[in-house]
């Protein structure tokens, strides 16, 4: 830890020699507006200072609030050697008594301090006479597009345009400083402080003892955060008068979603990793766009064309084909049924199950990888825009909570860095690694466990439904017959998905609990390492979580075990078996389910119940806080929501959730990219407002690219391909139906289509127990049941030598599925690689200014070094030129 204890004393209190600093802190009040008179003021008491920091306690008699006010003491005595002024500003809380009061520590980065930890962290700075031509824009849509999308750039400030390096103090000489206050931007200065104050020992006789983070955990400190820049409000009439409040009235108001967003001004207030999430925001709702389109044109194809559909026409008016009989679809309860009462499923199958979905799963598939292919390339120019394009890895610094882990004995020097690091063995690290895997497999099969729950109950219900209806008076022909066994589909699916979303939330929130756990006991080197090792680690448990129920209903209802009438399911219970319009309408219901009610309940937690507790909160203090009123800027963020902590990774979670829905079901879906983007332009405004005017200003978080979550979305995209293949060639009727019209067909179309995918079953063969104990038909009389009913499957009859046996019509239908699958991933994998081949990550335009900027850096240092040795007479001495 960086110390440099001969440093002279300098903050804003009044030092008395013998008087040790930590009983000086007294709470005092402080001029009303500083020297300024100004309420909004960024600055300490002397109109100078800017306050880079703030921490905030209260004060009170209890026995625990001693031993915080040592640890507050010794935080601030260390933080005073480190290089930090500060200036305490005290209020009465009324109504508590003369002792509590609630204090305001702003803190001030020294010039000794900045330079210092610039050096350590390797912050990139400007390079003296090296400017920057301009931000690189080659790919933006947004400057193809009318003016009324644009940002008015007037009311923003301008970029400043330079050409950087990674800070040295030895070689300060070579920077641009024009003056040592705007040298470093807020931001930068926040960072810092931030990274200072995670690194300070506030106990001495416990090394582990570091780091504003467990002051605040064991509530010595109530909070820590860097100031806004000032009120978000712009005045009336006037232009906005900070950076907070020229976002706020371009990027944070409601009325601005279909406006692009500044970017590189997001990126200067609130950091690189936030700069990269909402950049990725905005590329994937207009990405979404194309998609929304496909998808509309595919459900307007299905409304149009439904009427004309042959297979439909002959559910629902051909009598012949209508008075089929089928076989029950659940054991004794359920009864025998015509199959013109799958004439509304299969209609609804219809809309998602035509032709034009074939093409619009094969487009989506496309747009997975496209997206990926152009995103990286916007990555890249990302990273240049935002000056981390050269930031390697070992630039990064250790995390702190590493080096209070490990100690002191166990550091060893960095081969790569050349300085002195905590060290952790290579057998430690893979021991804890197994300990996380087996945690992993722990959590899915419970995740398993819950899925089969779910089946029973959907199993369960089913019959439920059944039962109640035939048990009724009038069970041949009663209107509640008729109604439960019409929308069995819609009850059992939506109610099945319901319970599903719920044990879904829970689990997540469990796992990512434990996930964090592991993840400290990994000792990941940095913050990035930590967060990837950690993105990994919960997003392959979210994976399994949210999509298992799925995969289940789109590749293993119906057909496992295999279809038959009466067979049984896993451990001897009922089957669950296809409702009467089929497996791909159940798959919608829940994919529905699952991505519209993940949305709202997110939106819930982020917006709905924080509003709640603060009005309730405002509410039950109403009568303290008229009379406490905060006046200054550093009380009137205080007042303001705490950044949550991971608040980014729980963004990109979600995202690349809903970016799973539309890529791997979305043939079961058509409509998920309209509503995927109509949450975007939502989540994007939502998620300005609130960190503008709802949240306290978050420290500016450095990043170099979207992380883990860039290889996620890759294997999501590459897995969607082949999940969009199977769905096609396995969960709709597009293989059986064109395989008729090929080759069974006489007239080459879909007619007689219906009745030639049905096999015949004896009622003679249902299983002990499984035969319907109701008939259930209306025009029968019950004391005469059907010799034979049919069923949806490719097998022969009950007279074969080999009854029920898979015919030749099974593994013609298989075979095609197979090849389709094939040819289907070929394709799209193909065409992937010639747009790879077409669209390199790095543009060409950016390379040479790449190699440009190189040169000017260059030709910046040899010509700081010329001036050195001028200057100092060839002695090589450092000169600085302030």
């Amino acid at each position: 830890m960086p110390t440099n204890p001969k440093r002279t004393v300098r903050n804003t209190l009044n030092v008395e020699e013998g008087v040790p600093l930590h009983d000086q802190l007294k709470p005092r009040k402080s001029l009303k507006y500083g020297l300024s008179g100004d309420e909004e003021s960024l600055f300490f008491n002397d109109g100078r200072r800017r306050i880079d920091f703030v921490l905030v306690y209260q004060t009170g008699s209890k026995a625990s609030d001693v031993k915080k006010t040592g640890k507050r003491a010794n935080f601030q005595d260390q933080m005073e050697q480190q290089g930090i002024d500060f200036e305490l500003h005290s209020k009465e809380v009324p109504g508590e008594g003369p002792d509590v009061q609630l204090c305001f520590v702003k803190l001030h980065a020294t010039w000794d301090l900045l330079i210092r930890y610039a050096d350590i962290m390797k912050i990139r700075m400007p390079l003296m006479k090296a400017v920057r031509d301009e931000y690189f824009q080659d790919d933006q849509i947004s400057r193809h597009c009318p003016n009324p999308l644009k940002v008015d750039a007037t009311l923003l400030p301008k970029l400043p345009q330079y050409v950087s390096t990674g800070f040295s103090k030895s070689k300060i000489g070579l920077f641009n400083i024009p003056d040592k206050e705007s040298f470093f931007s807020p931001s930068l200065r926040s960072r810092i402080i931030w990274e200072c104050l995670t690194r300070i020992q506030f106990a001495q006789s416990n090394p582990s003892r570091i780091g504003i983070q467990k002051l605040l955990a064991d509530g010595s400190f109530l909070a820590a955060f860097p100031l806004h820049d000032g009120p978000w409000e712009p005045e009336l009439n006037r232009k906005p008068s900070n950076l907070r409040a020229s976002l706020y009235d371009q990027w944070g108001r409601f009325k601005m979603w279909f406006k692009f967003q500044p970017i590189d001004y997001i990126k200067n207030y609130f950091g690189e990793r936030m700069g990269f999430y909402f950049a990725w925001m905005e590329f994937y709702t207009l990405m979404l766009l194309p998609a929304m389109i496909v998808g509309l044109i595919c459900i307007i194809y299905g409304l149009a064309s439904v009427g004309t559909h042959i297979p439909v026409n002959e559910l629902c008016l051909d009598k012949e084909i209508g008075d089929i009989v089928m076989c029950p679809i659940c054991e004794r309860r359920c009864p025998y049924w015509f199959l013109k009462e799958s004439c509304t499923p299969a209609k609804a199958t219809y809309l998602i199950d035509n032709p034009a979905t074939i093409c619009f799963a094969t487009f989506m598939a496309l747009w997975s990888s496209l997206f990926l292919i152009l995103w990286k390339r916007k990555q890249t120019i990302l990273s240049w825009n935002f000056d981390t394009y050269y930031v390697t890895e070992q630039e990064e610094p250790v995390r702190p909570e590493l080096e209070a882990q490990i100690k002191p004995d166990k550091w060893k020097i960095n081969p790569v860095t050349q300085v002195n690091e905590p060290y952790v063995s290579p057998w430690r690290r893979m021991l804890q690694s197994m300990v996380s895997g087996s945690v992993i497999i722990f959590m899915i099969i419970v995740v398993f466990a819950a899925v089969f729950g779910t089946v029973v109950y959907r199993t369960s219900l089913n019959v439920a439904i059944y039962a109640s209806a035939l048990d009724a008076p009038d069970s041949t022909g009663d209107e509640s017959e008729t109604f439960q066994v019409k929308y069995s589909v819609y009850i059992v699916g939506g109610t099945a998905a319901l319970i599903n979303l719920i044990v879904i939330l829970i689990l997540n929130s469990v796992y990512y609990r434990i996930a964090k756990w592991l993840t400290e006991k990994e000792y990941p080197r940095t913050q990035s390492e930590y967060e990837n090792s950690l993105t990994v680690k919960y997003y392959i448990f979210e994976f399994v979580n949210t999509y298992t129920s799925l995969f289940y209903v789109a590749f293993f209802k119906g057909r496992v075990p295999p279809p038959l009438p009466g067979a049984k399911g896993v451990f001897n219970l009922p089957a669950d078996r296809c409702d009467k319009g089929g497996c791909l309408i159940e798959l919608t219901i829940q994919l529905a389910v699952l991505f519209l009610g993940s949305g709202f309940v997110n939106f819930v937690l982020e917006m709905i119940i924080p509003s709640i507790s603060r009005a309730l909160r405002n509410r039950q203090h109403l009568r303290i806080r008229q009379r406490m009123k905060f006046d200054f800027r550093w009380e009137k963020d205080y007042d303001l929501h705490p950044y949550p902590g991971m608040n980014m990774f729980m963004e990109y979670s979600r995202m690349v959730t809903q970016f799973g829905f539309i890529t791997m079901f979305v043939a079961a879906f058509p409509l998920a990219p309209i509503f995927a983007l109509i949450s975007n332009l939502l989540e994007i405004r939502l998620d300005a407002y609130k960190y503008l005017t709802l949240h306290r200003r978050p420290v500016a978080t450095w990043a170099r690219d979207i992380g883990a979550w860039g290889k996620i979305l890759e294997n999501v995209a590459r897995f969607a391909v082949i999940t969009n293949g199977f769905i096609i060639a396995f969960s709709s009727d597009f293989v059986p139906k064109l395989a008729y019209v090929s080759a069974y067909s006489e007239d080459y179309t879909l007619t007689g289509y219906t009745k030639w995918s049905l096999s015949e079953f004896s009622a003679d063969d249902f299983p002990f127990g499984s035969a319907p104990e109701i008939i259930g038909l209306r025009e029968w009389n019950p004391d005469y049941p059907p010799k034979t009913c049919f069923y949806k499957e490719f097998r022969s009859g009950p007279e074969r030598p080999r009854p029920y046996a898979l015919n030749l019509t099974f593994w013609h239908i298989f075979a095609a599925r197979v090849i389709l699958v094939l040819v289907f991933e070929h394709f799209v994998m193909l065409a992937t690689k010639l747009v790879s081949f077409f669209v390199p990550d790095i543009p060409a335009s950016l390379k040479v200014k790449v190699l440009r900027e190189n040169f000017l850096a260059k030709e910046a240092f040899y010509e700081a070094e010329g001036r050195k040795k001028g200057n100092d007479g060839g002695r090589g001495e450092v000169t600085t030129p302030v």
